[in-house]
């Protein structure tokens, strides 16, 4: 298909995006400067509740080709002994005087002992005030599983399907731990009976689509009516990450006309609340809202982070350590990594345009500056790029801004990749903290 000048010109920007985005990753998120938690959670517990407490479950019967996040073959014997430390890591982190809004539990399969799963969730719900609970889960779990048993303790399912089109499955190699694109559906279908909000995971970008074939597979995602839909572009990073999801992605500037397909086939029944997550406009109201990743958030468990005031605090990417740890009644939390103030001023930047609109208002009672103070060269580039259009005093996100936040959303998700490749080579603390 010929490209037309105007597409051109979006590509060469958001080649340097990239660019300029990598560069910026590498220097602020590296952990070379970050340093040790000697002391147990410190003496800094906010006076005001953390939005989400994260809770990593690092364990799969079988692993994912593109998936990068902290994750090991299943063992019984050692998962037992992690959730029981996991619990031990909740009760210690309350009585510390944290509190938290709601929980999001990741993984990792999260479902893959129900059992310890659900005494987990009873315990936080005994020991604070949460106004919900998300959870993950696989599409196979709604099939094999014991879905019924998390009914009233989890109120946000999100299933990971990434796609329904079969020759994606196979080539990804879900097609064989989940079964076909009909069978995934029957069980979100399963899924939607039970639990009040159930958002679908699905991802674009692969070598093998097109436009058209991005546009049916969100039409079957559709057919289902989840509460939610969340359409991430495949990211394929710059670390060690980058080989494994590199050899599924399509061409970079064909994300621009995915992206727009993704919009047109979703927009006429949910709402765009991000260019990468969509709530249905039609029936009751959807309560339990995505849970966007980099928001204030405590972690627990092994390969979790948490993010909050100016700092990342990073757990054990070593499951037998951070079993030891807290064995030894010390922090899971191994590492803290200080962020400077420009790049939560780039968050707070990619979530506006992600909304639609750069408030200057807002943007400086959060910050004490304008957007042009604090960005003269990124407004400059958001101009010429087409990305945004003046409103008075604010900016309005174009189409096109609406993609490059997306692609620094994107960015953002990298991030995560690289901070957590890093965190695996970092060296195990049960022999070292007294």
């Amino acid at each position: 298909m010929q490209s037309s000048f105007s597409d051109r010109l979006l590509w060469g920007a958001t080649d340097a995006l990239d660019t300029v985005m990598a560069h910026s990753i590498r220097q602020s998120l590296s952990l070379k400067d970050c340093t040790r938690l000697e002391l147990e959670y410190q003496h800094d517990v906010p006076s005001t509740p953390i939005e989400t407490l994260y809770i990593h479950i690092p364990f799969c019967h079988t692993l994912c080709r593109f998936c990068s996040f902290h994750k090991v073959k299943f063992n019984d014997a050692l998962a037992r002994d992690y959730f029981t430390a996991l619990r031990a890591e909740i009760r210690a982190v309350v009585a510390k005087g944290y509190r938290f809004n709601r929980v999001y539990i990741g993984g990792g399969t999260t479902t893959i002992l129900e059992d310890e799963l659900v005494h987990t969730i009873e315990l936080i719900k005994s020991l604070t005030e949460i106004r919900e609970v998300s959870c993950e889960s696989d599409p196979i779990y709604f099939n094999d599983g014991h879905p019924q048993r998390l009914v009233g303790l989890v109120d946000r399912m999100s299933i990971g399907v990434q796609s329904f089109e079969d020759r994606i499955l196979k080539a990804t190699g879900r097609f064989e731990k989940f079964g076909s694109g009909q069978q995934q559906a029957d069980y979100v279908l399963r899924a939607i009976e039970l639990f009040p909000t159930v958002n679908l995971d699905m991802m674009y970008g692969f070598a093998v689509q097109t436009p058209s074939s991005v546009a049916a597979d969100l039409a079957h995602t559709l057919s289902l009516q989840p509460d939610q839909i969340t359409t991430y572009p495949l990211t394929t990073g710059f670390g060690k990450n980058h080989k494994k999801a590199g050899c599924l992605a399509g061409d970079p500037h064909a994300l621009w006309p995915q992206f727009m397909a993704v919009k047109q086939t979703l927009q006429p029944h949910y709402t765009m609340e991000f260019p990468w997550t969509f709530s249905r406009n039609f029936g009751p109201g959807v309560d339990n809202k995505y849970v966007l990743d980099g928001e204030d958030c405590f972690g627990v468990g092994s390969g979790a982070f948490g993010r909050f005031g100016q700092q990342f605090r990073i757990s054990s990417f070593t499951i037998e350590d951070y079993i030891a740890m807290i064995n030894r009644q010390q922090s899971g939390t191994g590492y803290v990594k200080h962020i400077d103030a420009k790049a939560l001023m780039q968050h707070q930047l990619m979530l506006m345009m992600g909304h639609g609109k750069l408030d200057n208002r807002l943007f400086k009672q959060h910050t004490g500056k304008s957007l042009w103070q604090a960005f003269p060269l990124e407004m400059l580039y958001l101009k010429a790029a087409g990305a945004i259009s003046a409103q008075g005093q604010d900016y309005l996100t174009t189409d096109k801004g609406q993609f490059i936040a997306l692609k620094m959303f994107s960015g953002f998700l990298s991030g995560m990749d690289y901070l957590r490749e890093q965190a695996r080579d970092l060296p195990q603390l049960s022999q070292t903290r007294l």
